[in-house]
């Protein structure tokens, strides 16, 4: 509901403060006091249209904040949440501002978090629903029309229709799903050709982990042959060949391990020295067997040290094109088969794919014509249910249609014979219409009512809608114009109904509504230093008392009190009855 809503600087306001009450809460006072003023306000702090010459004169900026309170663990509450803007300190409380500045700019506050004119009136949609002369009327926006009639429906309608959207979004799915794979064929064929040629490139160099480290230490060895063979041959004849000259060293080692070993016995010292020597010898002759061994290998095709190089380039070609490593490389080529069989899959997907979409349009055109046969059925209904609640305003003669139409569209959901143009809503396109005067065709409702007409129009809907419409603010302007007497007792009883399931706020010059009010506002112009401001009083006991017989009479005599005291006792009683 609608707590506080304070006004500063706002066309003939300085500065108000109202509060308002559960239940039906009137705005009365003289023609020109400032009522409209305030309803502007509330439509302008809910995301209405800014008008820069509502800036007071003489100031740069208009600032309203409403303050509302939502109820706990309401959709609201969880759109506040994800929007960022939910008040963790008081989940229940909810705070609008916004600031109107002179050269027509405004910003914009939830909560005290800046938002855009688009997101504050997301919300206030969802608060508050004007219905008179003013923007934020929800029975002249066609998908709210539509979402009315469901509720309306109930839980039949209500079941069927979150159904069918699971079921649409499936087919949405699909289609986009296969949208991509006919709209890539041509680029999928190009990719599979170059993965396939990738993976034959890798598969034919047959890579091996570690072989690049071996060849480069081959190419290392091949590149110095000759000359390691020269030495090799060298060392060996010098551990155990010798060349002439010189003995080798096993035969030195030899020599003087027979020339110590009479001795061995004698001196400890020569012992040892005997025993290293003999220790020596070994190596030695493990020595020579390596490098002879070594030297025996050396004898190698000259032509390897090319088939070493040409397979070093072409794994560094590869390392090039597909990853640092020899094991990147052979990763690289596990990701390649993936996506190659991925795309492959794909064309079997497609075949699959039309035929699943197939039996999802078959399904979902099905349950839309369930939904639709469902909605004809409660928009009879509801034209009905409207129509008691119209005569009951003594509107006359006119007829509410509520019209369901289905467009043709040969990519639409096939319905019975045909295919519909269809959204996730359905198949139906709903739009309410009214024949206000005998003789006429019914036109659609924003084109046929009058401001009045159109707040009892809505008074009349929102009464039999009351259970199930989920705004909880509902304000009407000018559903008194041209109206008295009997007309206006009964739009008083259906604003008392309907505040019993919603907040009401209504302006109103009638007595007989005021009287229904839970909460009466008077409205007053006062000049003050040479400039009008507008004064909002709450009115209770004697003061209520004189501001009826205002209404009824105009003056205050002790006939029209007492006239104004049995109005207020009539709806005091009426409302106990109720």
């Amino acid at each position: 509901m609608l707590v506080e809503l304070h006004i500063r600087d706002f066309a003939l306001i300085d500065r108000l403060h109202i509060e308002f009450a559960p239940g039906l809460n009137v705005l009365t006072g003289e023609t020109g006091a400032g009522k409209s003023i305030v309803i502007d306000a509330l439509q302008t702090v809910i995301g209405g249209r800014a008008r820069a010459e509502l800036v007071r004169s003489g100031r740069e900026s208009a600032v309203i904040e409403a303050v509302f309170r939502v109820r706990p663990g309401s959709p609201l509450t969880a759109h506040l949440q994800e929007m960022g803007v939910g008040d963790p300190d008081d989940p229940e409380g909810l705070v609008l501002r916004r600031e109107v500045v002179r050269t027509g700019r405004s910003r914009c506050w939830i909560n005290g978090h800046p938002v855009t004119v688009g997101q504050l009136a997301d919300i206030g949609r969802d608060l508050v629903d004007i219905h008179g002369q003013h923007e934020h009327q929800s029975l002249l926006v066609a998908h709210k029309q539509l979402e009315l009639l469901d509720a309306y429906g109930g839980p039949e309608v209500l079941a069927l229709k979150q159904t069918f959207a699971v079921t649409w979004q499936r087919l949405v799915a699909a289609r986009r799903e296969l949208e991509a794979i006919v709209a890539g064929e041509r680029e999928r064929a190009r990719r599979i050709d170059l993965l396939r040629f990738q993976v034959q490139e890798i598969e034919d160099a047959r890579l091996v982990p570690g072989e690049e480290e071996e060849l480069e230490r081959q190419r290392r060895l091949l590149g110095q042959l000759e000359r390691l063979r020269a030495e090799t041959a060298r060392v060996y004849r010098s551990l155990y060949e010798g060349d002439g000259n010189s003995p080798a060293v096993a035969d030195v080692l030899g020599d003087a391990l027979q020339a110590l070993q009479p001795f061995r016995d004698v001196e400890p010292d020569l012992a040892e020295a005997a025993r290293l020597l003999e220790t020596a010898a070994v190596h030695v002759a493990e020595a020579a067997s390596m490098v002879r061994r070594l030297s025996d290998r050396l004898d190698l095709d000259p032509a390897r040290l090319e088939e070493v190089e040409a397979r070093l380039a072409l794994i560094s070609n590869l390392k090039r094109k597909y990853g640092a490593t020899t094991a990147e490389i052979l990763a690289f080529a596990d990701g390649l088969r993936t996506e190659l069989n991925a795309l492959l899959q794909s064309e079997e997907r497609g075949a699959a794919l039309g035929q699943e979409l197939l039996a999802l349009e078959r399904e979902a055109g099905r349950l839309a014509g369930q939904l639709s046969a469902a909605r004809d059925a409660a928009a009879r209904r509801l034209e009905e249910t409207v129509a008691a609640e119209l005569s009951g305003l003594y509107m006359g003669p006119g007829r509410f249609h509520v019209r369901l139409e289905r467009l043709p569209d040969p990519n639409g959901l096939p319905v019975g014979p045909q295919r519909l143009a269809a959204t996730a809503a359905g198949v139906d396109r709903v739009e309410f219409f009214l024949s206000a005067n005998p003789g006429e065709e019914p036109r659609p409702l924003a084109k046929v009512a009058s401001g009045g007409e159109l707040s009892r129009v809505a008074l009349a809907i929102k009464r039999v809608l009351a259970e199930v419409d989920s705004v909880p603010v509902l304000v009407f302007d000018e559903v008194d114009a041209g109206i008295g007497g009997q007309t206006a007792q009964a739009v008083a009883q259906r604003l008392r109904a309907v505040a019993r399931e919603r907040q009401v706020i209504c302006v109103t010059h009638l007595a007989q509504i005021a009287t229904a009010a839970n909460h009466h506002l008077h409205i007053r112009k006062a000049v003050s230093d040479d400039r009008t401001a507008v004064h909002v009083t709450p009115l209770a006991g004697q003061a209520r008392v004189e501001e009826i017989a205002r209404m009824l009479a105009g003056v205050l005599t002790e006939h029209t009190l007492e006239n104004a005291r049995e109005l207020l006792l009539m709806a005091q009683e009426s409302n106990a009855a109720s």
